[in-house]
């Protein structure tokens, strides 16, 4: 006979729902044998307790009835129990009437059982029932195998946990099987106790959500076919939980909303929200009427939601809420977070939330913002219920958003588009209305919504005369443009705001410190007008006294320094700066990490590697902290840092966040940069696309450092096509032009430029090459510049010795990335002079470290080259192409820091500041760690890591 646990009064067992699937597991091939082994084991004689444990509708009870089902058939008794709620005031009562073979309640087996159940309650009548079903089971395990099975064990009393325990010890020499079926709930603490003590153990098997695979198997089994596309997407919002899906397939085949064709059931139109609608209705009513209120409450204020948040709405203290969270949370609707509640499963919350009609639902909202303004909570969740609130909001809306707009721009500018939009209106553009559509262009420049900005912002300056007002949106505009590239168009916009009358002083010292870095970004053509346009910055600033545009001059004054060779100046300028803009408020930490990001690119130029990789920690930290997109000001100026220490994937990392194919708001040096990573680590395919969208991006504005960027992608590019003299090209014009020879981001392409020449014949410009990187030496003799003059003259000379000794420098200046270089001349030097082993041997060491640094686009044109050379590298020891799949071996040198810093209990944020990327890029390189190791959490990446400790082999 099959077992179906549907004891009288067990609602969770009746919503289990993968039972009704005629026994039918998906998914679930794992756990169930692990539970089948279990059972053998009792069967033999020597059993055990374990806990099945999962949310209600995840198929507790179908996964026991399954295993059981075989046992039972051949004869072995299983006796059926289960606690309830209400059970809980009457101790032991689960097992007193835990059903056995013949259908009984055990309590009725024996009358001394009986007897003492009439009495339960006082101590003496608890320990001697316990001992009396302790010698019930007994009795009858020496009969033959036994399986008990207690369903909802998370409403245990305290003595049932107590006898549990007793059975758990007892059934390690006996042929006895304890199942307990426990849902996810808040725990009493005596339940908590069993189920952390049987994790410890090994003895729990946790049912989680379903894979994607396994529910459109369930869900085909239930149609009869296939699920289409849109039915797919719908069945993602179950949440991986059997039970939930299949009731919403019933609901959607009672309402008429799936559609059969000839391959697949698809979604009818239309179909999803009544679905959702009903499903919701019936899980709050099998709730109080307070717990329910309490839940549509919660539902409106977001799919997460703070105790402190739903006493503001429901004018409750959270002591008088705890009763209808711990009910909803039994009932599987919500689950407890790190910072309140959130709801289990998306359907169940979009339910609720459109079971009521929009235009009441818009007012609950407005309603639920007053409420949360009045209790003092943070603007951003205020304005988190007026996005929510309808295209027009009412007039304390408006006021509301009027008084708090600065806030939401700076700390939450993708929240601040829509909520101003409303607040502002589509009619004629009153004063008030301006001051919100200011604030509107100044949260659409923040969210990278550029276009839609500039347009704004053009209307603004055009139907109003208010200057302080267009003086505030020209300066984020002109920031904006900096960004992009639009240098140009930045330096007239502040002109003609430095000649409009009533700008405040600090305003205007602001736009003429940004009118100052137009021009110099510009260079040449606009030399004669820099030093008018920095007198007169200096004289504003010193009058104003603001903070943002005396860093910022500071900030130029220091980039000009630099160019000019007058390092020790440019170090005193940056530090002076950061000491200025040390404040947190008008985008001062925004600018800061800026300033930090330039410290740490001239320190790591002097090769100060410890103190440059602590200022870039810090330009990260400073972004951060100002609430915009940290890698939009600290990507670039990371990269250099990245290509010196080697870390080609970290820059990527950082970059792709930059350089998505849905950035509104283009970042042209990002783009450059990426350019140069991607030639340098990825396929060809890959390298050529990001190169074409660079070109595409940059256009004619390319200058100073994005345009070496773009010319030393390309010519990487036409190198990888066997194309040297193409790739001379591409360099040529940047390391002849006539600019300032400090420019060390050129620099470090000049050995490159000299093979090109040489590999071309083009021996006079290889020496105009050698001579610029004498100019930068001599201007500056900085050790790391001194070296890549005499690895430029070693080229020209074919100078082994010399070259050797360029190497050891960059070894011992940690400058991994020219390492490898000059590590591939001095191989191919070696090959042209007949030193064939010697050349295998130096290009295994350089193909290694290109291999170590994720530089993999490098390796293979090394390998072509010295190929080409008659000299094939030495094979390596792991075969097949690339990295492994799957495992250790399959981590870069980057996961495989991350996974180490991880393991050791780091958080994400503080493994960015540990190796001065963002927390974004952490999470992406976590991800990626956790699918190469098989892993499921970062508590799995600490275990796998003791584990490859402990191996003898490392592995």
């Amino acid at each position: 006979m099959d077992v179906v646990l549907t004891p009288p009064g067990i609602e969770s067992a009746r919503r289990e729902g993968v039972a009704r699937t005629a026994s039918v597991l998906f998914g679930r091939e794992r756990e169930a044998a692990d539970l089948r082994k279990r059972v053998d084991r009792a069967l033999a004689g020597s059993g055990g307790a374990v806990l099945v444990t999962g949310e209600v509708g995840a198929g507790v009870t179908s996964l026991v009835s399954s295993a059981l089902a075989e046992p039972a058939r051949t004869g072995v008794p299983v006796w059926l129990g289960a606690a309830d709620e209400l059970g809980r005031r009457l101790p032991l009562l689960p097992f007193l009437e835990c059903r056995t073979g013949d259908g009984r309640a055990l309590y009725r087996s024996s009358p001394d059982l009986a007897e003492l159940a009439r009495t339960a309650g006082g101590a003496v009548s608890l320990a001697a029932t316990s001992g009396l079903l302790l010698e019930a089971v007994e009795e009858q395990c020496a009969r033959g195998p036994l399986a008990l099975v207690i369903d909802d064990a998370q409403w245990l009393d305290d003595a049932s946990v107590a006898l549990w325990r007793r059975l758990a010890r007892a059934a390690e020499d006996l042929p006895l099987l304890l199942v307990a079926g426990v849902r996810h709930r808040l725990w009493s603490r005596p339940v908590e106790s069993l189920v952390v003590a049987a994790r410890l153990a090994g003895d729990v098997i946790e049912l989680g959500p379903l894979p994607s695979e396994a529910v459109l198997a369930l869900a085909g089994h239930r149609l009869g076919a296939a699920a289409g596309e849109s039915l797919t997407t719908l069945l993602a919002q179950a949440g991986g939980n059997p039970g939930y899906l299949l009731e919403l397939l019933d609901v959607l085949d009672r309402q008429g909303g799936l559609r059969r064709g000839a391959a697949a059931v698809e979604l009818a139109e239309g179909g999803a929200v009544p679905a959702f609608t009903e499903l919701a209705e019936l899980r709050l009513a099998e709730l109080s009427p307070g717990a329910a209120m309490a839940v549509r409450e919660a539902a409106l204020l977001g799919r997460r939601a703070r105790m402190a948040d739903l006493a503001a709405v429901t004018g409750q203290s959270t002591t008088e809420l705890v009763g209808a969270v711990r009910e909803a949370v039994s009932a599987g609707l919500l689950a407890e977070s790190e910072d309140g509640l959130t709801f289990r499963h998306p359907m169940l919350w979009r339910g609720i939330r459109e079971s009521v009609p929009d235009v009441l639902r818009w007012s609950m909202h407005v309603d639920t913002a007053r409420r949360l303004a009045g209790s003092g909570a943070e603007p951003v969740r205020v304005a988190e219920q007026l996005e929510q609130a309808g295209p027009v909001l009412d007039g304390w809306a408006v006021g509301w958003v009027r008084q708090h707009a600065s806030v939401l721009v700076e700390q939450a500018p993708e929240l601040a588009v829509p909520v101003l939009r409303a607040a502002a209106g589509d009619g004629q553009l009153d004063d008030r209305a301006k001051v919100l559509q200011a604030a509107l262009a100044r949260a659409m420049l923040r969210a990278r919504r550029y276009d839609q900005a500039l347009e704004l912002a053009r209307n603004i300056v055009a139907s109003t005369a208010d200057p302080v007002l267009t003086a505030e949106v020209a300066w984020d505009l002109a920031r904006s443009l900096h960004l992009v590239g639009g240098h140009t168009e930045a330096g007239r916009l502040c002109e003609e705001q430095l000649t409009r009358d009533g700008v405040p002083p600090a305003l205007r010292a602001r736009l003429a410190a940004c009118l100052v870095y137009s021009l110099m970004v510009l260079g040449e053509p606009v030399e004669h007008r820099l030093a008018a346009a920095e007198a007169t910055a200096d004289a504003l600033v010193r009058a104003s006294g603001d903070p943002w545009a005396s860093g910022g001059l500071m900030l130029c004054r220091a980039v000009a320094a630099r160019a000019a060779g007058d390092d020790e100046r440019a170090l005193a300028l940056l530090s002076q700066a950061d000491d200025v803009l040390s404040g947190p408020e008008d985008g001062r930490p925004e600018l800061r990490a800026v300033v930090l990001s330039e410290l740490a690119d001239l320190l790591g130029e002097s090769d100060k590697r410890v103190q440059s990789d602590a200022a870039q920690a810090r330009a990260n930290a400073s972004a951060t902290r100002s609430r915009t997109h940290n890698s939009r000001w600290t990507a670039v100026a990371g990269f250099a840092l990245h290509l010196r220490n080697g870390a080609w994937d970290l820059a990527g990392g950082e970059l792709a966040e930059l350089c998505r194919p849905d950035e509104p708001q283009p970042m042209l040096s990002a783009h450059c940069a990426y350019a140069v990573q991607q030639a340098v680590c990825a396929q060809p395919e890959g390298a050529s696309a990001q190169l074409r969208l660079a070109q595409q991006v940059a256009g004619a504005r390319a200058v100073g450092r994005s345009a070496t960027l773009l010319r030393a992608a390309e010519a990487i590019a036409a190198e990888r096509a066997g194309d040297s003299a193409r790739a001379l090209r591409a360099l040529e014009g940047e390391l002849t032009a006539e600019r300032a020879p400090g420019a060390a981001y050129r620099l470090v392409w000049c050995p490159r430029a000299v093979r090109y020449a040489l590999d071309c014949d083009h021996l006079e410009l290889a020496e105009r090459f050698v001579g610029f990187a004498r100019e930068s030496a001599t201007a500056q003799p900085l050790p790391h510049r001194v070296w890549v003059l005499a690895w430029c003259e070693a080229l020209v000379a074919a100078d082994d010795a010399r070259l050797c000794a360029v190497a050891e420098y960059f070894r011992s200046a940690g400058r991994r990335t020219q390492l490898a270089w000059v590590l591939e001349d001095l191989a191919a030097l070696r090959a042209a002079t007949g030193q064939t082993a010697s050349a295998r041997m130096t290009l295994a060491e350089a193909l290694q470290l290109y291999r170590d640094l994720g530089a993999l686009a490098e390796a293979r044109r090394a390998e072509q080259r010295l190929r080409a050379a008659g000299v094939e590298a030495v094979p390596r020891r792991r075969t097949g192409r690339g990295r492994a799949a799957a495992g250790w071996e399959a981590l870069t040198p980057t996961e495989l820091t991350v996974a180490h810093l991880a393991g050791r209990g780091l958080s994400n944020p503080q493994i960015a500041e540990r190796l001065g990327i963002s927390a974004r890029t952490v999470q992406t390189h976590v991800s990626g760690i956790l699918g190469k190791l098989g892993a499921t959490s970062r508590v799995a990446i600490a275990q796998a890591l003791v584990r490859r400790e402990e191996s003898p082999t490392g592995g």
